[in-house]
């Protein structure tokens, strides 16, 4: 359990350095002094610094699972800016668009568990809708994802 522990402890000191200096920008270094453990504890549990960003979008991911509101009480955009596009969602979103070759596995682990998943919930909400008004949903939710990410 303690393995188990220190191999979160790691992952979720790394995710603010990542949001702030990116994949490249964030050496094992800064990571070892935020988590306040020894590289050699970082590599017993991290082969890389890839391996590590899988595992920190992992965690992340754990801990932002899709939310289904009903449609009476929802007000969509409001939802959509309190609940998927939050400001660490928009920061990954531009690491993995911006730096995702470096970390292939993670960045896949980012459009499949998250991204997808928010937007199959975010559908489920259009589920009686017409094909047009699905489509018209899609188009809001890019339309969200790109103004937040001029933002940045």
């Amino acid at each position: 359990m303690a393995q188990r522990s220190k191999k979160r402890q790691i992952a979720a000191a790394a995710l603010p350095l990542f949001l702030e200096n990116g994949f490249k920008g964030t050496s094992i270094d800064m990571v070892v002094k935020a988590s306040e453990v020894s590289k050699a504890t970082i590599y017993n549990h991290f082969p890389d610094k890839a391996a590590l960003m899988a595992a920190t979008l992992k965690q992340w991911i754990e801990a932002h699972k899709p939310l289904i509101a009903s449609r009476q009480s929802l007000d969509f955009d409001e939802f959509v800016q309190r609940h998927w596009l939050t400001d660490d969602a928009v920061r990954l979103y531009a690491l993995v668009i911006g730096e995702g070759w470096r970390f292939p596995e993670a960045k896949q682990l980012f459009w499949s568990q998250y991204d997808r998943l928010w937007r199959q919930a975010l559908g489920y909400l259009s589920t009686n809708a017409t094909a047009l008004e699905a489509d018209a949903i899609e188009m809001r939710l890019d339309h969200h994802l790109l103004q937040r990410l001029q933002r940045l």
